[in-house]
């Protein structure tokens, strides 16, 4: 699995420069599997509708922190593609979800309060908070995972993307799954916004910033640090938290939360579809049922990440064929420790796939 180091000291415009250049072929190659993808998973009819419909997200980037966006122009100097390319690849599958009229589109607001998809563990163990997710996407997207190793944090990433999901210094840990918006519209590039998360000295302050923060379409969010932990559901217009753990307050509160590709709030589901085809009821039940369900560490949330029960429709999968390259597949995983700083991540599938161990 490769890493990539960003050094202190450095610009966000240089670290997105070094970014850039040191994947030069892998960024563009994603980002146009990702602008082809959006018109055949999505309802755009070309490449420069796509194209048309990521540069309309760069304003509210800027506007939402100047310095993420200059990372994401750098990234884009860096592989010498256009910053509205680098859009669609860290935005995918919100631009995947928003109708291609302009005329349809209005600001994502801001808040005071693939068939397939991935799957979130979070478990308090005897060696601490456990927070974990496979990453599961387009398979065609296994090439281009690796590790982002900043100064005060790390996450897993694809090239060309700021970062999906990791842990900062201060042992706050951020995990995503996919949601299908039905009421998608202009948001701030979500990567972006994890990468602001992290910054965040506190789970509770990692939540308030993402529950003001405008999300274009939808996901679950979860943050945790060692005291507290939330599970938050968007859309493209709705936020809702959908768990909050303290347990010096709630100790009849269960220590497990699993979460996966359809809404557990109401208002958030209906807001939201469940394809078809999706695995996302049988994946919940075999994490909730199965024996994964009794977690103690960071091994046994592996080994529940590489699952195959109920093959294909199980936590570690793929669906990809010769005839369906693009099919969901699980593309990566992350294991966090948030007591002991313990970051596992793996590129691919991870049945019976050792992980590589980092530390923040």
């Amino acid at each position: 699995m490769r890493v990539l180091e960003l050094p202190a000291g450095k610009s966000p415009r240089e670290w997105g420069r070094i970014h850039g250049e040191s994947f030069r072929g892998e960024v563009k190659a994603l980002a146009q599997i990702r602008i082809y993808l959006c018109t055949k998973v999505g309802g755009f009819a070309g490449s420069d509708q796509v194209l048309g419909a990521a540069r309309a997200h760069l304003p509210v980037l800027e506007r939402y922190d100047a310095a993420l966006f200059a990372e994401l122009c750098g990234i884009a100097e860096g592989a010498a593609v256009t910053p509205e390319e680098i859009v669609v690849a860290n935005h995918y599958t919100d631009l995947r979800d928003l109708d291609p009229d302009p005329k349809t589109w209005r600001p994502a607001p801001e808040s005071d309060a693939d068939p397939g998809g991935c799957s979130v563990i979070f478990a308090e163990t005897a060696s601490g908070r456990v927070l974990a997710q496979t990453w599961d996407m387009h398979a065609t997207a296994i090439p281009y995972v690796m590790l982002l190793a900043l100064p005060d944090a790390k996450l897993l990433t694809v090239t060309g993307c700021l970062g999906m999901a990791g842990m900062n210094q201060a042992r706050v840990a951020i995990a995503i799954n996919n949601l299908f918006s039905t009421d998608a519209t202009l948001g701030v590039v979500w990567p972006a916004m994890v990468r602001r998360a992290l910054r965040e000295p506190t789970a509770v302050a990692a939540r308030d910033l993402i529950v003001r923060s405008p999300i274009g379409s939808g996901h679950h969010y979860f943050v945790a640090d060692d005291r507290h932990a939330f599970g938050i559901e968007a859309s493209g217009t709705k936020r809702r938290v959908v768990y909050d753990r303290d347990p010096a307050l709630d100790r009849e509160v269960p220590a497990r939360y699993f979460h996966t590709n359809h809404a557990l709030d109401p208002d958030i589901a209906a807001a939201s579809k469940v394809p078809p085809t999706s695995t996302t009821f049988d994946r919940m039940r075999h994490l909730e049922a199965g024996r994964h369900a009794r977690l103690d560490g960071l091994d046994d949330a592996w080994r529940a990440l590489g699952s195959e029960d109920g093959w294909p429709k199980s936590v570690c999968t793929n669906m990809a064929t010769p005839e369906s390259p693009h099919g969901a597949a699980t593309c990566g995983a992350i294991a966090m420790n948030i007591a002991t700083g313990e970051v596992w991540a793996q590129q691919g599938f991870v049945h019976n796939v050792a992980p590589e161990k980092f530390h923040v």
